[in-house]
């Protein structure tokens, strides 16, 4: 073979590297041109960017609970058990008992009126050692059983509102309510006291079901006036 030129050889190899060449320089020109630095490090709450610290864009903080609280539903469950009248200074006889059922509404607190308890000041208290006066021309009937127990269910719910009213204002236990009256026999109450546990001595409970037993009228009947003893228990 004949011999090339001097510069023969180098031709090929002189492309090549020229091709090299110039993808590397395509490879340099397709990387981005590194972003200046910020002179100094960004504080709290700020992003370094094209070398200035910038803020960064608050965060929605999420939305407040609802602040105002509704009371628990509370439920009262009360329950009567009574005596049959006696004339006064005699003995008594156990009633059938009833029963009820209230359910509290929910009343937010800040709505509640200002508490005021029922005044009983002018009710006569129950004693059994008071004088009574017979009237000799009176009969000799009394109450039913059936009579005073169909009465005692109509109190009844009047008094679990006198505690469903006390326990929207504050706590209230469970515990009996003892009930004593005195009954006229025009249908009258004459006297009434309710003896309750610390648990229900509270929040105007004890006046509230004295007035509701003292306003309640049972029928007349023609005989002397008798004592009734009867209870609430509260659940």
């Amino acid at each position: 073979m004949g011999e090339h030129p001097p510069g023969a050889r180098l031709a090929p190899l002189a492309r090549l590297v020229g091709a090299a060449a110039l993808a590397g320089a395509a490879a340099l020109a397709c990387e981005p041109a590194p972003k200046p630095d910020c002179p100094a490090p960004c504080g709290p709450g700020s992003t370094c960017l094209e070398g200035q610290c910038v803020a960064d864009a608050p965060v929605a903080p999420p939305p407040e609970a609802d602040k105002k609280k509704k009371k628990k539903r509370k439920k009262k469950r009360a329950r009567h058990t009574s005596k049959a009248a006696a004339p006064a200074g005699g003995g008594a006889e156990p009633v059938a008992a009833g029963g009820d059922e209230v359910e509290e509404a929910e009343v937010p607190a800040e709505k509640l009126p200002p508490f005021v308890p029922v005044d009983d000041r002018k009710i006569p208290q129950f004693s059994k050692d008071r004088t009574q006066t017979l009237d000799l021309e009176a009969g000799s009937e009394r109450p039913s059983e059936r009579v005073l127990d169909q009465h005692f269910a109509r109190i009844t719910p009047k008094i679990t509102d006198c505690v469903v009213t006390a326990s929207r204002y504050g706590d209230v236990g469970s515990g009996r309510l003892a009930i004593q009256l005195r009954l006229l026999p025009s249908g009258k109450v004459e006297s009434v006291s309710v003896k309750a546990p610390a648990s229900l001595a509270v929040w105007g409970i004890v006046p509230c079901a004295r007035k509701a037993v003292y306003d309640h009228r049972f029928p007349g009947y023609d005989g002397p006036s008798v004592g009734v003893d009867f209870a609430v228990d509260v659940d």
